[in-house]
């Protein structure tokens, strides 16, 4: 039986490879993912998920938007690291998929269900406003990963 995950990222190389691993790995099942600014903006992030699901084949897997910017400080990218489009290098399509119509800490509260783990690999901001928003969070979340 495999692993309920939900990935909260800012795709960036590092996440786009976790997000192709979780698709390709029999022990999880990537039932949603939500983007903030970190590695590079929150327009730039949410693209490249969806871009990213799309060529692992996975585009019906649902994505929100969240976070733009970090709660106490003002947004740094990681461009130096991951480029202008934070998957610089391959030439990649445009995704037809789009993002649902709700911001990311109010989706991972529809998905936190018991036996779903949230993996963060991004700033925490959109956890953060999930645990502010949603008090009753920490009773339905078994356990937290994150990088």
């Amino acid at each position: 039986m495999s692993t309920k995950i939900v990935i909260d990222c800012d795709p960036g190389h590092d996440d786009a490879i976790a997000i192709l691993l979780a698709l390709a790995s029999p022990e999880v099942e990537l039932i949603g993912v939500t983007t903030v600014a970190g590695n590079q903006s929150l327009d730039k992030t949410t693209r490249n998920t969806l871009v990213t699901l799309e060529i692992g084949g996975r585009s019906d897997i649902s994505v929100a938007a969240g976070a733009a910017a970090p709660l106490r400080r003002d947004p740094h990218s990681g461009s130096h690291v991951h480029g202008e489009s934070g998957l610089d290098g391959p030439v990649l399509p445009t995704p037809v998929a789009r993002p649902v119509d709700t911001h990311g800490a109010d989706f991972l509260s529809e998905l936190i269900e018991p036996g779903v783990v949230l993996v963060a690999t991004a700033p925490l901001t959109n956890v953060a406003l999930l645990l502010e928003r949603h008090p009753d969070v920490p009773e339905r979340l078994d356990r937290i990963v994150w990088m």
